[in-house]
Parts: C-alpha cells; structure tokens; sequence
C-alpha cells in the first residue's frame, strides 16, 4: 500500500495520529504551485494554513480558486476559529495570525510592511513544535525566513519549493540559506513527504 493510501486508510478507520499543522507562505507566483500542491494532497489528518504575501487592500478569491483544487474544506480564517483536521484555512488580507491552544488569532495589520509568514509560523513553532511544518513557495523577499528558523529550533519540518521551478524564487532562495530547510521539493512532491512525516516513515 503506498504512503498516501495509508493515510486514507488510517483516516477511514479513525486511528488516532498527532494532528500536524502545515503553514505554507508565499508571494508572487504563488498561486500555481499552491494549486499543484493541493491537487496532490488527500485528507491526511493535517490541517493547512494559507499565508499569502499581499498587500492589505487587494481582495483575494483564493478560498474559492483553491477548493476547486482540494479534498479537504477550504475556509476563510475567522477570530478564535478553531483548528481542525482536513481543514485548509487561508489568512484574510489585512490581517496578521497567531495561533494559541488550537485556535486562530487575527490581528490587524497596521504598518506597511508585511511580516504575516514569519509571524505565524513563529507562533506555530511554540504551538506546536515538533508537529509544526513549514513550506516555502515563490515569491518576493524574505519573508518566511525567520519563521522556518522558529519551526526547525523546535524540532518541526521544513519543506521549500525547488527555486527552478518558481516564477519568483527569492523567497525559497533566503529560506534554504537560513540552513533550516530539510527537502528542497517540486510542489507535487510536498503532500508525500508530508505523509511520510505524519505517518513517521523513511
């Protein structure tokens, strides 16, 4: 049986696993590679934090693009908003996001500039620590970098998108020099290695 049939399986039969929280930042040519990622994704017991770089006043329709493009439940982030398994929730513009015991915490941006990838996923990193993964994908800038460093001091993962393959690579380029990236991963690749994680295979 392979790994991703696995994970059905196990999640069919109710087998009760660590519940992993996986936080994928990314800016300018994100859109694509995060839609590869999903098409690739089963219900795996994982939930899924969508933080997209962009700008407070752009409204964005990612919620409803990428259900077209996922099995699991896509929803907007909302204040308190409980954390669950097979669930996708994509930041709000204008908004950063923490997370304390298991519920979402939005925080409205103030300032111009955009730190809403390294906040969370520094705050998922005292969270949920070793079952905290970070993902990388295109983009612009450095956001992001400082965030996988919190996740892999606490024992979590690291997972960035092979800079040949993205639009803009500046993004998984000052990741993977922070010397905290475990795989360097086309996007299609990301869910199987998330699987073996979960599943804690070689």
């Amino acid at each position: 049986m392979s790994t991703l049939n696995q994970l059905n399986h196990y999640a069919l039969h109710k087998i009760v696993k660590p519940m992993y929280l996986v936080a994928i930042g990314g800016s300018a040519g994100f859109l694509k590679p995060l839609l590869t990622f999903f098409d690739h994704t089963p219900n795996d017991m994982v939930s899924y934090i969508i933080l997209r770089h962009i700008g407070r006043n752009v409204r964005s329709e990612l919620e409803q693009i990428l259900q077209m493009h996922c099995l699991l439940t896509v929803v907007d982030a909302t204040q308190n908003m409980k954390v669950e398994n097979n669930k996708v929730y994509v930041l709000p513009t204008g908004f950063y996001m923490t997370i304390k015991e298991g519920r979402l915490q939005l925080h409205e941006r103030m300032g111009l500039q955009n730190c809403a990838i390294d906040i969370f996923m520094e705050s998922l990193a005292k969270e949920y620590k070793k079952d905290a993964i970070g993902i990388i994908l295109s983009g612009t800038g450095a956001n992001g970098a400082k965030g996988i460093q919190s996740i892999k001091q606490e024992g979590g993962k690291v997972f960035v998108q092979e800079p040949s393959s993205c639009e803009y690579d500046a993004m998984p380029r000052n990741a993977i020099k922070t010397g905290c990236v475990d795989a360097i991963l086309l996007p299609q690749d990301m869910p199987r290695m998330i699987a073996k994680q979960v599943l804690n295979v070689s």
